[in-house]
């Protein structure tokens, strides 16, 4: 039977899981990311598919899906955009991390769009569904018809990246005003350090438990859950999902209410949007691996 390995690019671990949706996950995993450059990079990759083979004799690799921070220019195969933990990442293509010699089909995406796909099977209907990953930065996928929704080059579902105050924040992608920069938690983050440099560091519970005592820092974090409303609140009415779901690291660690989320973002909608389901993700920090091994074998498929 068919397995394929899947493998989600963190900034500080390299997920992966060899498996299949009629088998489940045969082995889950991670190893940290090499930040220092590329060439390390790569030999990351080639321990982890020679882990998988030793650990899995019996199971041969199919083909190999990987989700990448950044975007993915489709003409040109190449990632686009700014990727600040991994900078010698920009301008390389996904598939040549898998030496070549292996022999192995490799299909890559970003990786927001493979955690929206891997939730939007988690659905009863994956007709269309948005999904949302709110943690060190934020982003987004449209799966529509069970595929996902790219655009015209790849480019398509930066929502962290849509502009929110002009001539605001400074955004890691060089732009100002992004969502990401009011919204994520690097962007929390960075706007806390103006009050205490101590909070620059800080997850999510921490920086919540603080609020209940700094109201500077509370009115930053209630900022960041409004333009969050207000940015989904846009997508809906231009997409028309049927259903939103929301992860991420700021959701996991209760930075933002899921309810409270729901209630501001319906208060934005018109009557003929309130068919919406708004949902938690289901799948945590394994919605990547799922969704890069579910892009794989849409490439077996395909060939």
């Amino acid at each position: 039977m068919k397995v394929c390995l899947g493998i989600d690019i963190g900034g500080s671990h390299l997920k992966y899981a060899l498996g299949s949706r009629e088998l489940g996950l045969l082995i889950s995993s991670s190893i940290p990311t090499p930040t220092s450059d590329l060439s390390s990079f790569k030999a990351a990759f080639r321990q982890i598919v020679e882990t998988v083979h030793s650990s899995q004799p019996d199971h041969r690799i199919s083909a190999i899906g990987i989700g990448t921070p950044g975007t993915i220019d489709l003409e040109r195969g190449q990632i686009r955009g700014v990727n600040p933990n991994l900078p010698f990442w920009t301008g390389q293509d996904p598939a040549s991390l898998i030496p070549k010699e292996l022999s192995i089909p490799v299909a890559c995406d970003n990786d927001a769009n493979l955690m929206a796909l891997a939730e939007a099977f988690e659905c009863e209907d994956q007709q269309a569904i948005l999904g949302i990953t709110v943690g060190t930065g934020i982003g987004s996928g449209f799966v529509y018809q069970g595929k996902i929704f790219h655009g015209g080059r790849g480019f398509a579902m930066e929502l962290g990246h849509v502009c929110m105050v002009p001539d605001g924040a400074l955004c890691n992608c060089g732009l100002q005003g992004c969502l990401e920069a009011y919204s994520s938690l690097s962007g929390i983050r960075k706007r806390a350090a103006a009050l205490d440099r101590a909070y620059a560091k800080l997850d999510p519970l921490a920086l919540l438990e603080l609020a209940g005592r700094n109201q500077e820092l509370a009115a930053l974090i209630e900022e960041g859950r409004i333009m969050l409303c207000r940015a989904l609140s846009n997508a809906i009415i231009t997409l028309d999902p049927k259903q939103l779901i929301i992860g991420g690291g700021c959701m996991d660690g209760g930075l933002y209410s899921i309810s409270s989320l729901e209630h501001d973002i319906r208060a934005l909608l018109p009557e003929v949007n309130q068919h919406l389901e708004v949902k938690s993700a289901k799948l945590g920090n394994q919605a990547g691996v799922w969704g890069a091994i579910m892009l794989a074998e849409a490439l077996i498929s395909e060939t």
